[in-house]
């Protein structure tokens, strides 16, 4: 036994231990992580060594520890099994856990790479500044697929899901009314921040390496554990015109990656023809059941206007999330956040499609 376990680590280890990726369907965790603490290592190899003959980390799904989980244990050797990123300046680090069938993802939602300049200097001017905002995520590991999912993407205000920064992503629209891409200044990553300091983007943010030669890597995660990948579908296809169509969610199937979004900026939908431009350019809709904690705050779209989620005045007159954010970040009738009245309501009622039914 004691043989055995050195000629394989020996042997594995040296011919390409840490070079394999996470190989969950949505690339959160690992095969050989055995003790789901995200990473593979000694631990795992233990517990290989304890469980060895019975049934315990099971890999090929025949009930027995043996051989072939002890070779995907070494063969994933110290990878890190997620792709978020955890190596932010000054501290902001992305950080990561397991927990009862999720992924905690604990994160300050600003970005590893510069945010801005907002001062009008470029052109792009926004007076809002980003800000910590302290999140903590969970985001399943095994998604509940669904085509009626409680959460309706184009309708939710703030944040729908995290980048593999830890920046949050939006829906297509800012202030609840306007498609942010195309129409409101972001900056050279494609994000903004909103009134309350939430550095948000709300279109594909590029992604190191994503050049179009191979199918596109994950770049974040929807609320509903579906992992959201680039724009390209393989080798200079992109996903919005592949074979493989996209449904209405951006999203598609493929035998490798199970079901996954695809996302893709403005400029890149312009540039190709797209219909819409690209719209709804991350998400348009929930193909799996979002874990409802994740929701309940987090700023509007990000062009001036007042918070989000968290409009209680709104939620108290049942006033849809579109219509709410339409009104509030009107100069003048931010209040309507907080107190909804009768001028709020004519101001809807005008401008905004209604109120309540």
């Amino acid at each position: 036994m004691n043989a055995l376990l050195s000629t394989l680590f020996s042997v594995t280890f040296a011919i390409g231990a840490g070079t394999a990726a996470a190989d969950s369907t949505t690339g959160l965790g690992c095969d050989g992580d055995c003790t789901g603490d995200g990473q593979v290592n000694v631990n795992d190899l233990l517990a290989i060594i304890g469980d060895w003959g019975q049934d315990g980390c099971d890999v090929d799904g025949n009930g027995i520890t043996g051989v072939d989980e002890l070779l995907q244990v070494l063969n994933e050797w110290n990878v890190t099994c997620h792709p978020f990123l955890q190596n932010h300046p000054e501290g902001l680090a992305v950080e990561f856990d397991y927990d009862a069938g999720f992924a905690i993802v604990m994160t300050s939602g600003l970005a590893e790479h510069e945010m801005g300049p907002f001062d009008g200097s470029t052109g792009c001017f926004n007076p809002n500044t980003p800000s910590d905002q302290n999140r903590t995520l969970r985001i399943p590991l095994v998604p509940t697929p669904t085509d009626a999912p409680e959460v309706v993407v184009l309708d939710t205000l703030g944040p729908i899901g995290v980048w593999y920064n830890g920046v949050a992503f939006y829906n297509p629209y800012d202030g609840g009314t306007q498609e942010a891409p195309g129409n409101i200044c972001m900056d050279p990553y494609n994000g903004h921040p909103s009134p309350d300091g939430s550095y948000h983007y709300h279109q594909y943010s590029p992604f190191p390496g994503d050049d179009g030669s191979i199918h596109s890597p994950i770049v974040g995660y929807a609320y509903d554990g579906y992992p959201v990948y680039g724009p390209w579908d393989g080798p200079g296809v992109l996903a919005a015109v592949s074979e493989n169509a996209l449904d209405d969610c951006n999203g598609h199937f493929d035998a490798t990656r199970g079901y996954h979004y695809h996302s893709i900026s403005y400029d890149m939908g312009v540039a190709y023809g797209l219909p819409g431009e690209g719209f709804p350019w991350i998400i348009g809709c929930y193909r799996g059941e979002p874990e409802q904690s994740n929701f309940g705050g987090g700023g509007g779209g990000g062009g001036g206007g007042g918070g989000g989620g968290g409009c209680d005045a709104c939620a108290q007159n049942m006033i849809p999330p579109p219509i709410c954010n339409c009104v509030h970040n009107t100069p003048g009738y931010e209040y309507c956040c907080d107190m909804w009245d009768a001028d709020c309501q004519a101001y809807a009622d005008a401008n905004c499609g209604g109120g309540p039914p």
